[in-house]
C-alpha cells in the first residue's frame, strides 16, 4: 500500500516553482545560484524523514510558505460614495412618483364607488344645513378621494357663528359635516367704525358677531365698559359672566329672562336692572356668588310683600347689595328705608 501511494505521489503534477531571493549586500550572485546556504529546521527534519511522512510535511510547509509570501492588495477607501447611489435612486424615485401622480389620481378619482352620494351636517341652531352645504362647496357624484377636508374645515369657520368645524369621510361615499356654534348669553356694547354697535357674546367671554336688525334681541345687555374693535374685553366681564352663569340657573324670583341689563363700572362694581321693574340693584366688586344668594332672598321676601298688600316690589327704587357687611338695604319711592340683614 505505501508504495503504491508513493508512486501516486510521484506522479503528481508540479508546476513550475517560482523562486523568491532577496539580495543582500554582502552575497554575491555566484552565491545565490549555488542555491542557499541555510536551511531550516523544519525542512531539515522533513527531508531527514524518508518516506511519505517527509514529503507530505515538505509539501504543506511550502504551500503555507507560498501564502505567506502572497502580496494582497490593500483596498482604497472612497469616502463620500457609499450615499451616492442611494441618492440618486431617490431622486428618480421621486421624480417618478411625481409624474406619475397626476395620471393615477385621475384614474382613481374617476372610479364610481367614490362618488359621494350622501352628505350628513350637524350641529346647526342658527345657520342652516343648506348654507353649510354651499360654504362647503360640496357636491354630489364629486369623489371622495379629492375631498380636501382641512380646506374645507378652514373656509367653514370663516362665518362669524361658527366657533369649529369637522370634516369627516364615511367610505365608501359618504361626508360627515360636524360643526359647533358659538353659544350667545349677552349682548355687548362694542366701538366699530365710530359707532357703538350690539355684539353677541360668548359663554367664553367672546364678542364674534354683530347684533343686525331683525335678529334675537331677548338677552341680558352689558354695559359699561365698551371696548373698540379687535380690543381685547375690560376684565370686570369675568364678574358680569359669572353672574350670568348663576342667573341661568332660573331661579323663580330671578329667572334669565327677567335680566335685562348688567353695568359694569369701574368704581361701583356691577349694577344689576330688571326686565319687569326699573329699580337699579347695586350689586357691587366681587363675592358675586354670595351677594346672588343674598339677592334672591330679597327679592322672594320682596314678592311675597307685595302679595300680601303691604310694601312690595312696585314700591322699591333701588337696592344696595354693598351697603354693610351682611346687610342689603331697599330703598322705596316714598323716601323711606328698610334693611334685611
Amino acid at each position: 500500500m505505501m508504495k503504491f501511494v508513493e508512486k501516486f505521489l510521484s506522479l503528481w503534477p508540479r508546476g513550475k516553482k517560482r523562486k523568491r531571493h532577496t539580495r543582500h549586500p554582502s552575497v554575491s550572485r555566484n552565491e545565490l545560484r549555488s542555491g542557499p546556504s541555510f536551511i531550516a529546521p523544519d525542512a531539515q527534519r522533513a527531508s531527514s524523514q524518508p518516506g511519505l511522512l517527509g514529503r507530505l510535511r515538505t509539501r504543506f510547509q511550502r504551500a503555507a510558505r507560498r501564502k505567506d509570501l502572497k502580496i494582497r492588495p490593500t483596498p482604497t477607501s472612497k469616502r463620500g460614495q457609499g450615499w451616492l447611489i442611494p441618492l440618486c435612486f431617490l431622486v428618480v424615485l421621486t421624480a417618478g412618483g411625481w409624474l406619475a401622480y397626476r395620471p393615477l389620481m385621475q384614474a382613481v378619482t374617476g372610479i364610481g364607488v367614490f362618488k359621494i352620494q350622501d352628505i350628513v351636517i350637524i350641529g346647526c341652531r342658527v345657520t342652516t344645513p343648506a348654507l353649510i352645504r354651499e360654504l362647503a362647496a360640496i357636491r354630489y357624484q364629486g369623489s371622495l378621494l379629492s375631498l380636501n377636508s382641512g380646506y374645507i374645515t378652514a373656509i367653514l369657520r370663516t362665518h362669524p357663528w361658527i366657533a369649529s368645524a369637522e370634516v369627516e369621510r364615511q367610505w365608501p361615499n359618504g361626508v360627515v359635516i360636524t360643526i359647533q356654534e358659538f353659544e350667545a348669553e349677552a349682548l355687548i356694547v362694542q366701538e366699530t367704525a365710530g359707532q357703538n354697535l350690539l355684539y353677541y357674546l360668548d359663554k367664553s367671554g367672546v364678542a364674534f358677531v354683530a347684533l343686525e336688525p331683525g335678529q334675537d334681541m331677548d338677552l341680558p345687555v352689558i354695559t359699561g365698559l365698551e371696548a373698540k374693535e379687535g380690543e381685547g374685553l375690560p376684565t370686570r366681564t369675568s364678574e358680569a359672566r359669572a353672574l350670568l352663569k348663576l342667573v341661568r340657573q332660573n331661579n323663580p324670583n330671578l329667572p334669565l329672562q327677567n335680566l335685562s341689563e348688567i353695568h359694569i363700572d369701574k368704581d361701583e362694581g356691577l349694577t344689576v336692572y330688571l326686565a319687569d321693574y326699573p329699580f337699579p340693584i347695586y350689586l357691587g366688586k366681587g363675592e358675586i356668588r354670595t351677594r346672588y344668594s343674598r339677592l334672591k332672598r330679597v327679592l322672594e321676601a320682596l314678592y311675597k310683600e307685595g302679595s300680601g298688600g303691604e310694601t312690595g316690589m312696585a314700591e322699591v327704587s333701588f337696592i344696595r347689595m354693598d351697603y354693610l357687611e351682611n346687610k342689603v338695604l331697599v330703598g322705596t319711592q316714598q323716601n323711606g328705608l328698610k334693611k334685611d340683614g
